[in-house]
């Protein structure tokens, strides 16, 4: 039976995860009610999300494997 602690995620990562989901949650309601896919503040939001979502991947693959 696998010790409880190895499915914890790392503090680090639920912080990561939180930071992701609040940005993406941030593009959707910018893009539904103020700013247009075009707009410079929605890719710089979607390359930022996408950097973090990188680092998420890699900081996972490291830690589990694949």
């Amino acid at each position: 039976m696998m010790n409880k602690q190895e499915h914890n995620m790392p503090k680090s990562q639920q912080l990561l995860l939180a930071a992701i989901i609040i940005v993406f949650i941030l593009e959707v309601v910018l893009t539904i009610f103020f700013i247009t896919f075009s707009s410079a503040i929605f890719k710089g939001l979607t390359i930022f999300n996408s950097i973090l979502i990188g680092i998420f991947l890699m900081r996972q693959i490291k830690r589990k494997g694949i």
